[in-house]
């Protein structure tokens, strides 16, 4: 195995707080693999699939007893990082099994307190992306604006455009949601709701066996694949180039994100968009929420505490990247 024993727990629990992540309105996967400093390799491995990626596994498929074939194989799966890759989507997916109803009670039931949790357990944590800025001039300091705006401005539109059934604009759908889904604060389905695509989506998945909707969702899913191997190359681009310049930008839409994840919300304002199975989608609900104060002191207690316990969490997130960087 190219990962040892300390690694595989590392991207295992890491992949797990990433699906947690997802599952959170206004926090994304990018955002904790950015703040466990994860980001760039993950962003690395993506772009690192390619076409020699497939003919050295389709060559392991149809001729796995040469040696000369495996060992080529091994050689393209070193490079592309195949393993952390791996361990990283078997944690993301204990996430999402064991960990849905539970984020999904916890906001349906104890809202503010949840929503709090997780602005103490990503506060302490922004002095990851922080320290991968390397130039500190006023002028790339401008690039918190964009990115607070980016997080917060599609919260005022969300709902208001009429969603559509062609299979080309849901192409267009999947590639710009999951091109969201990579950058830190921003979540997809958010973005599919400033389309009008999500609750389209959502049909579609409840009737998943009809004509209309496999061709509709099969030109999504081309969608978030095409937008996630193009979206990934350009991220890693600008890393390159701009590398700076960037993570203010990637730390503005962490910043941005505290707006949706304000604990005190006026729900009556919020979108009740049904989920497949007739739940009211909480965290939609949530996201499209109108930020409101307190009515007393009494109201912030709970929130109070939950906050320091994130805190608290926050920190420990720190130095499980501290000690990743011992590796």
């Amino acid at each position: 195995m190219p990962l040892s024993k300390k690694e595989i727990l590392f991207c295992l629990l890491n992949g797990f707080l990433i699906g947690i992540a997802n599952l959170i309105p206004g926090v994304s996967g990018g955002t904790f693999a950015l703040i466990l400093g994860l980001y760039d390799r993950l962003i690395t491995a993506i772009t690192s699939l390619n076409l020699d990626t497939i003919k050295a596994s389709l060559a392991l498929v149809f001729g796995f007893w040469k040696e000369d074939v495996r060992k080529r194989f091994a050689l393209e799966m070193k490079r592309i990082d195949f393993w952390f890759l791996v361990f990283l989507g078997i944690g993301l997916l204990l996430s999402v099994i064991s960990g849905a109803k539970l984020i999904q009670f916890l906001l349906q039931n104890y809202p503010q307190a949840t929503l709090a949790l997780f602005i103490g357990l990503i506060f302490p944590s922004l002095v990851v992306p922080y320290k991968l800025i390397e130039k500190h001039s006023f002028f790339v300091w401008l690039f918190l604006i964009p990115g607070i705006l980016l997080t917060i401005v599609p919260s005022f539109f969300m709902g208001d455009t009429t969603g559509s059934e062609n299979p080309l604009i849901a192409f267009l759908t999947g590639a710009i949601a999951i091109s969201a889904m990579i950058l830190p604060g921003i979540s997809g389905s958010y973005i599919m709701l400033v389309l009008g695509e999500y609750q389209i989506v959502i049909g579609k998945l409840s009737t998943i066996l009809e004509p209309s909707s496999i061709v509709f969702l099969g030109a999504f899913g081309i969608g978030c694949l095409l937008g996630l191997l193009i979206f990934t190359h350009f991220v890693k681009w600008l890393f390159v180039k701009y590398k700076s310049h960037t993570m203010t930008f990637l730390l503005g839409l962490i910043l941005g994100s505290f707006f949706i994840l304000w604990p005190f919300k006026d729900y009556a304002h919020g979108q009740a968009i049904v989920g497949r199975s007739g739940e009211v989608k909480r965290d939609i609900q949530i996201a499209t929420a109108k930020n409101v104060l307190p009515n007393d002191f009494g109201e912030t207690q709970i929130p109070l505490a939950a906050l320091v316990f994130g805190l608290v969490l926050g920190f420990g997130l720190n130095k499980l990247e501290s000690l990743q960087e011992k590796k």
